[in-house]
């Protein structure tokens, strides 16, 4: 070929070439980002709009479903889900992938401004938050006083209003400690988005005033609120002239101290004197009632969650976070910051471990070749193909921007044992040709422009199999987009080294160290500059001797002690290459007596590979579907949840015995304990979050110790009574994206009526928990029943009799029960809330509440008069799903195929009556499996139809691409039979695998078939071509799969972090080419010898 040629008689230009793309790839690799993922563009969009003081079902009416409406006309809608909570309404519109989310976004906010005169004055302006994997926290951090962590005391369990005065300031001053000092420091670091704070105390002023003062003057809570905000104000006063200036005004009247608040004037009497706050109330620093608490290793502490802007790099970031910790705890010692969760150390150990795949993967590759090939220069040619084809690789990815994540890496680590099949093809044919007796030279090029177009064939039908991916749309195209990418630029890289620089390299008899052609031909390194100079020659040399002079000394040097290894090496390792040389000589021997049976025994061959092929799919139909295998874990989160009602005391007293419990545990290095509600951030979790439910974030000494721990852990829960416990994945960008559901099957039923879908879920439970079906675990629903509560209902009739409005006692009942926030006490730059409450404890009896009054003019009213009360439960939450009423049931599936699980479920539920207007369907994660392999797929049968049409072009042939195209179910048989043997699942990881292996497995059937061909065009017969075809191309094809294989076993092998994205996917390409190399050598030359019969009984007709 005429690159090959060209490249042959221009070595310096392809030096220079070459030298020039290792300096652009070299930086390049230093510009190129890490990350643990892709950059992944969720089609996802939320819709959250406030509606102060409404009720789930108000929300529901008057802001959910209008909007819901206004969403649904957006282009590009797939699903809507939607939660109404009290005072707030969320909205989630799950977009078809591949939709333009920029244009999804505006098209989204048109329609929503359009639809404001529908909602309430009162309601906020809807706001669109954009999903990203990305907005997780990157890091957890703890804070507490250093003293409590050093002495490893729970002191500070649960702290509430009757607790220590010095507990609560601690606690209040640990949390202004994390907002002050912590929080500021970290969002002051380049890329970081926030730091939310969790748990701890936050300060108020609390004003407890006696109902029985108000009563005896008269005073309502509504003049108590207006005496403060009148009180406490700073306003402008306009301005004033002096001479020729004008000066500004402003009247400072606002609170400076509590003490201010004590005589703040609420009333003045007829006879002069006032009544004063502190005549009516008690004022005192306390702190706000909460709804959740952060606890590490038992002791109440502060959480700190760093979040990072959307194309931040996570470990550089979480760098800079550690070393902000480190100075933090120089200047605040008395402090202890904690990282109890760090995803930068995930992100480390994945990237690590793939980069030493790929190392120790090439270097096994080299290894192969120095058995097979014995010959040091080679082996040296060759092996400087897996630099030269890795920078041009990298060049290419930084080109596209493709940044480093274990995606991009893994399609590197399978590359890196392509990058030598190019190489050896040429480097044996070249050796061929020199047994042969040509030149150096001209059996170079011979050689090279011999195997060119099969190798270029072999390579174009391989980088066929991965174009279509780029173009699948779904997380399985955007996961695996970027190793599509890797691995086909790898496969490029080869081809341009291979037609380049092996031949220049090959071809050089005039750089050697050494004249003697007897060491030459036995593979010495040969390094010597050619000595023709001309005049101009000889001025550059004397310009550049000195330089000249340094790298030539380099050079010989290298070059001695290369000779001087070379010739040890050969000495020491003789008898091994003799012994692998007579080996393969053997095995040939015995190849060519096995094609020559199989070629007079062709039924038998192909009924025995059909049989195959027949048991290879009875496995698949019995193997395991998962979106993708799931590994073990060092950090995870077990989710309880107690009765319904549970307080938050309650909580935290309850969870402190299961955190002693499990503290015991070995193995177990630290516990955080979320109670209740402590993150606002997370608005569509559809299991609620309530104050009766808790999250432990559990952190291991190791991954390796997941299962021990896991069953110890599932033992301890099942012993507690009247909870519910879930096991779940800590939420990261990885597994957002590889675990997108928390839960494997989800029962949906839809009814309009929550009362009676409820009811069917509790018919569903008992129904599961009574005919138990095996695999299915932790099953629950996903939205509680309601906490009990009273429902006040106020008597308009009696109101108006009395001349109350129906507002004047809801706000006395609120009032006297959860406070008012009356104003703000304001202290440097934060605002402390100054909260009216009744000094009687009205939240423990509702009769004590109805016992006060309302005040009208000289009337005093009680409130039992005016109101009637029952006892019931509320819905703290409605879900809604594509515009209708939904409540879910989850569940877990281990040990199962959860198709079968499912079939078994929808089985019992058909058991149960159901009324015509509900609708019961049963899914989950095995829908997102479904829509995944789909695209995969289809994905599938596009590359073996480019396969097809590449192959059918370059032999000119519409028969013998079918022959060839028969390797990948040769591949396939071993790719399936070896992940089943180790018992991995069908998953789209190994359908990667599985795709890989397509684009590899035909590669040795191309290059048989061509010199197959070539053979018959040189007049050969059928059986001797393919006998001399079989003999001339078994070591190559051998030897090129042996590369790849032993190229994979690291990744194979599988230790570290993320190893569930690689193992599957190495199984499945190991061993398809173990099958296929072995059976395209007998399969392929069994079907030619049909086609050659077909082809010449057509020409005879």
């Amino acid at each position: 070929m005429q690159i090959s040629t060209t490249s042959i008689r221009r070595p310096v230009t392809v030096s220079m070439f070459f030298i020039g793309i290792a300096f652009l790839g070299i930086f390049a690799f230093t510009q190129l980002g890490i990350d643990l993922l892709p950059n992944i563009n969720v089609p996802h969009l939320l819709v959250q709009t406030t509606y102060p003081n409404a009720t789930p079902e108000e929300v529901e009416k008057q802001i959910t479903e209008p909007l819901e409406s206004a969403v649904g006309t957006v282009p590009g809608i797939k699903k809507i889900t939607s939660v109404s909570k009290e005072g707030l309404s969320v909205i989630g519109a799950d977009f078809v992938w591949g939709t333009d989310m920029k244009y999804a976004l505006l098209s989204l906010r048109e329609k929503l401004d359009n639809m404001s005169f529908a909602l309430p004055r009162e309601a906020g302006r809807p706001t669109i938050i954009r999903s990203d994997p990305s907005a997780t926290p990157i890091m957890t951090l703890v804070l507490a006083p250093a003293s409590s962590i050093k002495s490893q005391q729970s002191r500070l369990q649960y702290v509430d209003h009757t607790s220590d005065y010095e507990e609560i300031k601690r606690l209040i001053d640990l949390k202004e400690a994390g907002r002050i000092l912590f929080k500021r420091r970290f969002e002051q670091i380049d890329g970081v988005a926030q730091a939310v704070i969790t748990g701890g105390l936050e300060r108020e002023i609390l004003i407890q005033v006696d109902p029985a003062k108000l009563n005896l003057y008269n005073i309502t809570f509504d003049d108590v609120e207006r005496a403060l905000t009148s009180s406490n104000l700073n306003m402008p006063a306009g301005s004033i002239m002096k001479g020729l200036f004008r000066y500004s005004l402003r009247t400072l009247g606002e609170f400076q101290s509590p003490k201010d608040i004590e005589k703040t004037i609420v009333k003045k009497n007829l006879n002069g004197s006032s009544i004063l706050i502190k005549d009516i109330a008690d004022v005192a620093e306390n702190f706000k009632e909460r709804e959740g608490l952060t606890r590490y290793n038992g002791s109440e502490a502060i959480g700190i969650l760093i979040y990072k802007e959307p194309d931040a790099n996570t470990v550089s970031i979480a760098q800079l976070v550690k070393e902000t910790i480190n100075s933090l705890h120089k200047e605040y010692p008395e402090y202890s910051l904690l990282v109890v969760s760090d995803q930068s150390s995930f992100i480390d150990q994945a990237i690590s471990n793939v980069k030493q795949e790929i190392f120790y993967g090439g270097i096994l590759a080299v290894i192969v070749l120095f058995f097979f090939l014995g010959n040091i220069r080679h082996i040296f040619i060759i092996g400087i193909t897996i630099p030269a084809s890795l920078v041009i690789t990298i060049l290419l990815l930084y080109l596209f921007n493709i940044n480093f994540n274990i995606i991009s890496l893994g399609g590197l680590a399978v590359g890196i044992g392509m990058l030598l099949d190019n190489a050896i093809i040429v480097i044996e044919n070249n050796t061929r040709y020199r047994e042969m007796g040509e030149s150096n030279r001209a059996a170079v090029v011979k050689g090279t422009k011999e195997v060119s177009m099969p190798i270029i064939a072999s390579t174009l039908t391989t980088i066929a199999v991965f174009l279509p991916l780029i173009f699948v749309r779904g997380v399985a195209g955007e996961l695996f987009r970027d190793q599509s990418y890797a691995i086909a630029f790898s496969l490029m890289a080869s081809i341009i080294t291979a037609l380049t620089l092996i031949p220049m390299l090959d071809s050089r008899e005039n750089f050697r160290l050494i004249k003697d052609p007897e060491k030459f031909s036995r593979g010495y390194l040969l390094i010597e500059p050619s000595k023709k100079k001309n005049l101009i020659s000889k001025f550059f040399f004397w310009i550049l001797f000195p330089f000249k002079f340094f790298i030539k000394s380099i050079i010989y040097i290298l070059g001695l002690l290369y000779l001087k290894i070379g010739s040890v090496l050969k000495k020491r390792l003789e008898f091994f290459f003799n012994a692998v040389d007579r080996f393969l000589k053997y095995t040939i021997v015995k190849y060519e007596k096995l094609l020559e049976w199989s070629l007079n025994n062709r039924k038998t061959v192909l009924v025995t590979t059909f049989t195959l092929i027949a048991i290879t799919v009875l496995a698949l139909m019995n193997m395991k579907k998962e979106f993708i295998p799931q590994g073990d874990l060092d950090e995870f989160i077990v989710e309880v949840e107690y009765p319904s009602g549970t307080s938050l005391r309650g909580n935290a007293e309850l969870t402190s015995k299961i955190e002693k419990a499990l503290l015991s545990v070995s193995h177990i290095t630290s516990i955080v304990s979320n109670i209740g509600r402590v993150n606002e951030f997370d608005f569509l979790n559809k299991e609620q979050v309530s104050v009766n439910k808790t999250n432990l974030v559990i952190k291991l000494d190791s991954y390796e110790n997941y299962q021990d721990v896991h069953t110890k852990l599932r033992n301890i829960f099942s012993d507690v009574k009247g909870i519910k416990f879930s096991f779940k994945e800590v939420k990261t960008s990885y597994s957002m994206i590889i675990n997108p559901s928390e839960n494997d099957i989800a029962i949906k039923i839809k009814n309009k009526d929550i009362d009676k879908a409820f009811a069917k879920a509790e018919q569903i439970l008992a129904k599961l928990n009574t005919n138990k079906i095996v695999g299915l675990k932790e099953l629950r629903t996903g939205v509680e029943r309601g906490n009990p509560e009273y429902t006040v209902t106020i008597d308009r009739e009696k109101c108006l009799a009395y001349g109350v409005s129906i507002k004047e006692v809801a706000n006395q009942i609120s009032n006297m029960t959860k406070g008012k926030i009356a104003t703000y006490f304001s202290e440097f730059d934060k605002k402390i809330g100054v909260n009216i409450k009744s000094i009687n404890d009205n939240t423990t009896d509702l009769q004590a509440v109805l016992e006060n009054f309302i005040i009208t003019g000289k009337s005093k009213i009680p409130i039992r008069n005016l109101v009637n009360y029952n006892f019931g439960y509320n819905y703290n939450e409605i879900w809604r799903e594509d515009q209708s009423r939904i409540l879910y049931l989850y569940a877990k599936v281990e040990g199962e195929s959860i198709d079968n699980v499912i079939s078994k479920i929808e089985d019992e539920i058909s058991k149960i009556p159901k009324a015509p207007e509900e609708i019961i369907s049963v899914g989950g994660i095995n829908e997102e499996i479904g829509d995944a392999f789909s695209a995969l797929y289809i994905a599938l049968i596009i590359s073996v139809l480019l396969m097809y049409m590449v192959l059918a072009s370059e032999f000119e042939s519409f028969l013998y691409p079918f022959i060839i195209l028969f390797s990948v179910p040769l591949g396939l048989i071993g790719g399936i039979l070896l992940l089943y043997a180790f018992g991995e699942s069908i998953s789209i990881i190994s359908i990667m695998g599985l795709l890989i292996l397509i684009g590899i497995a035909d590669n040795d059937a191309v290059v048989k078939m061509e010199f197959i061909l070539r053979k018959r065009a040189e007049g050969f017969p059928v059986k001797d071509a393919i006998l001399e075809a079989g003999k001339d191309r078994f070591r190559p094809i051998v030897m090129n799969s042996f590369t790849v294989i032993f190229a994979l076993i690291p990744m194979m092998i599988g230790i570290g972090a993320a190893t569930q994205l690689r193992i599957s996917l190495s199984l499945a390409v190991v061993g398809g080419l173990i099958t296929s190399t072995f059976l395209t050598l007998i399969i392929i030359p069994v079907l030619y010898t049909y086609a050659d019969k077909y082809s010449k009984q057509k020409a005879n007709k």
